[in-house]
């Protein structure tokens, strides 16, 4: 080779590699305020030293980002490689990108430990969400309306805890799951906080959520998947579900519940209606209550029903303003002239039972109004003590009431649906407005729920949560459910040891018939049949409520529809 074909061979290798960029490296220093730091390419992160794990550092927070532009943290796993620290923990709050300029991160594999909102809100964010391997502690809120991470979320082993709106609102999460040998111990309650759950509004989760690696689990927060999915199933390990079946019997011991057998209930189908004070005829009309329950038709009704194909039915009792459609010297004793000479309810028991369908009593304490909303029935709410804030007194009259009913009706009545207790409680999710200061005043739900049983041990009760899976006491056998027919299939029993049951609307939405003519189906029949086939078939109750107007006529293409789709059940 001569002297000029070598120096053209150098040139040319010369120039090939300045086309090769020069990777950044992170260059660590000290700011004006003796703060250690990283920085590359316009991104400057305040850290420390990992106290919790030596040899380690904390990236403690994003201090300055480009100026213009998009930009990335995805370089935050070569910290390591470029200064000889290891990232072992990021700090709460660790970056603010609201802006949305922030459109990807990786974690660094040798984090153990993410605090809380370390990325909330990072809404540009577009990468797949990788948990490190090795992580052990996932903060609150850590991933908090990052809207746009995508991809099948793998929950670490080492993480025992999944906090409150850990995962809120990342709305393109497609999977979820739990790697093998999990320590997770619980899905921490938001109920009481003034939060959502861990994986509320995460709207892309589909498939099956499987808890079966998470064999230490104890506890899920009830309104931990509220407005999430289309997930399809979630698999309770044997080890959680013998759990929540101990702490019920744990419960009842000390509670001196007889819970009664879900054993008619699991798997069954039902109709419900609201046939209350208010319901109007197809005129829009109502005549004097006591006329309309004297003119009650119930063989039509009670056939209505069969022809539905309704192994049980739920009958309202009162609604919204309080009015029995039965004798009942309790009620007489708060506020006379609320109850009826006809005891509708008993005869509806009665033909109910002779055609081998079981009734249910939906009852409200007829105090379900807001504070700040205007009050219709305040000769109810201030007798009972609810309005002027006599609770004792409230809870008092409740319990009267519930036991004279259950007395009267003995086994002409096989369970109780309880609504409004929201009311209340202070314990509920969802900060309802009571109307009254509650203070550490309890609701009686015990003391309600043995009065249930006053006439029939057997009789099943259930408190409506309104959302979730949240449940008020454990002194109750099934599960409310109310339009919670989109949520997962779980078997037979929920994540709270209950039996399932979910109920909605088929045709009114507004569940009580008010103005002229029915209201149309919700459902066609392929779509009805799969929802009843499918729960049913995984052992869950399923109740859907027919329109019914105040001459006791339920809606007949809703009869019609039901009755067409019997031979596809189960």
């Amino acid at each position: 080779m001569n002297d000029n074909h070598s120096l053209l061979l150098a040139s040319a290798v010369l120039a090939a590699s300045s086309t090769i960029p020069v990777r950044a490296a992170w260059v660590a220093g000290v700011d004006g305020h003796g703060y250690e730091t990283l920085a590359r390419d316009g991104v400057t992160i305040v850290y420390e030293k990992d106290a919790a794990h030596p040899g380690g550092i904390v990236l403690r927070e994003v201090r300055s980002a480009p100026a213009e532009g998009d930009w990335t943290l995805d370089a935050l796993a070569d910290i390591e490689r470029d200064t000889g620290l290891a990232p072992t923990a990021i700090g709460p709050g660790f970056v603010h990108s609201r802006d949305g300029r922030l459109k990807s991160f990786a974690i660094p594999a040798t984090v153990r430990s993410l605090g809380a909102g370390a990325f909330s809100g990072c809404v540009g964010a577009t990468n797949a969400l990788a948990l490190p391997a090795g992580l052990e502690e996932l903060g609150d809120a850590a991933f908090w309306i990052c809207g746009n991470l995508t991809g099948d979320l793998v929950i670490p082993a080492g993480v025992e805890r999944i906090g409150p709106e850990t995962f809120y609102g990342c709305e393109r999460l497609t999977g979820l799951s739990f790697a093998p040998g999990s320590r997770l111990r619980t899905i921490a309650p938001s109920c009481g906080t003034g939060r959502a759950g861990a994986f509320a509004k995460c709207r892309g989760l589909r498939g099956t959520v499987d808890f079966s690696p998470c064999r230490d689990l104890e506890s899920i927060d009830p309104v931990a998947f509220v407005d999430a999915g289309p997930m399809e199933r979630f698999v309770y390990g044997r080890e959680f579900l013998a759990r929540k079946a101990a702490q019920l019997r744990a419960a009842d011991a000390a509670n001196g519940y007889p819970r009664a057998s879900t054993d008619w209930l699991a798997g069954a189908f039902g109709i419900s209606t609201h046939w209350t004070f208010a319901t109007t005829d197809q005129k829009g009309e109502r005549n004097p209550f006591e006329e309309a329950v004297d003119a009650f038709d119930v063989p039509r009704y009670v056939a209505q029903a069969k022809r539905a194909g309704a192994e049980y039915v739920i009958f309202t009792s009162t609604w919204g303003s309080f009015h029995l459609p039965a004798p009942s010297a309790a009620v007489d004793a708060v506020a006379p002239g609320r109850t009826t000479r006809r005891n509708l309810l008993a005869e509806l028991g009665e033909a109910l039972h002779a055609e081998g369908i079981r009734l249910i009593l939906y009852h409200n304490y007829g105090c379900a109004y807001h504070r700040n909303h205007p009050d219709p029935d305040d000769a109810w709410m201030v007798p009972i003590g609810f309005k002027d804030g006599r609770l004792e007194d409230f809870g008092t009259n409740v319990v009267a009431i519930v036991t004279d009913v259950a007395r009267t009706l003995g086994d002409r009545i096989d369970g109780w649906w309880f609504d409004s207790s929201a009311i209340a409680c202070l314990d509920g999710p969802f900060g309802y407005n009571t109307g009254v200061e509650i203070g550490s005043y309890r609701f009686p739900f015990r003391e309600i729920a043995l009065g249930c049983k006053a006439g029939n041990p057997n009789a099943l009760v259930s408190f409506n949560s309104q959302g979730g899976t949240f449940c008020y006491t454990p002194c109750q056998e099934y599960f409310s459910g109310e339009e919670m027919a989109s949520w997962p299939l779980c078997g037979r029993t929920n994540d709270q040891g209950m039996q399932m049951h979910v109920w909605c609307t088929m045709d009114n939405r507004e569940w009580v018939h008010d103005g002229t003519g029915f209201a149309g189906l919700r459902f066609g029949d392929d779509e009805l049949a799969a929802l009843i086939r499918t729960r049913t078939a995984d052992g869950c109750a399923v109740t859907l409520n027919v329109d019914i107007d105040r001459t006791g006529l339920l809606n007949p293409a809703a009869v019609d529809q039901l009755a067409r789709l019997r031979g596809q059940r189960p």
